[in-house]
């Protein structure tokens, strides 16, 4: 009786030794052929990055949104308000800056998401489009000459703080700015400034310019 009772016992666990036998191969070549399609999506990843037709359609696009954005004003630091009246803004930059911008020169004013290159939560900066590249320069240029622009200048409420005023550039090109400033301070450069949506260098004072297009 007991003989009979350890042979039933012992094919009980030859088939549980099967069964798990079976399970771990099947796991395996599951395994397996999930390994094989992350491959193969890596490397058509990796295909697509290097496409140049990607790359071609990228510059198309870039191109484009640069040229949407030539007769943009970027006004950086100026804190949001509830109600606030971005009109009256443009009539306080004008008495701060001496300069002409007549209001049949300006076609919106409007505040978008800034994105944040560090992952931070966006900010809504203005936005000035104005009629031409040239009305849009000759505020710029009028800011460079005062030096500097501050808050309470422009009639904003609260601690006086800088306000900041550049050629609304695109995402690429900001990443780009950003990444020169950071090597230009690394390596000793003096200059690092944007004209006409182009990055320029210079060493020190006496040294050539040359503008930056790729990292």
């Amino acid at each position: 009786m007991k003989t009979r009772l350890d042979r039933t016992n012992l094919s009980v666990l030859n088939q549980d030794v099967s069964h798990l036998k079976e399970s771990v191969q099947y796991c395996s070549g599951e395994h397996e052929q999930r390994s094989k399609r992350i491959e193969d999506v890596a490397a058509a990843s990796r295909s697509v990055e290097a496409s140049p037709a990607i790359a071609s359609l990228e510059a198309k696009l870039d191109s484009l949104e640069h040229q949407a954005r030539q007769c943009n004003l970027e006004l950086c630091n100026v804190p949001e308000k509830r109600n606030e009246n971005l009109q009256a803004l443009i009539s306080y930059i004008r008495a701060a800056l001496n300069v002409s911008i007549p209001s049949q020169d300006i076609i919106s004013i409007h505040r978008v998401p800034q994105a944040q290159l560090d992952g931070r939560i966006p900010n809504n900066i203005p936005i000035v489009k104005l009629t031409t590249r040239i009305k849009r320069d000759n505020v710029l240029g009028a800011y460079r000459r005062a030096k500097t622009s501050k808050s309470d200048q422009l009639h904003i409420a609260g601690t006086p703080a800088r306000i900041y005023m550049t050629e609304h550039l695109t995402l690429k090109h900001k990443r780009l700015f950003r990444m020169c400033r950071e090597v230009a301070k690394n390596n000793h450069f003096k200059y690092v400034w944007v004209r006409h949506s182009s990055i320029l260098a210079r060493e020190r004072d006496d040294a050539p310019a040359f503008v930056i297009r790729t990292e």
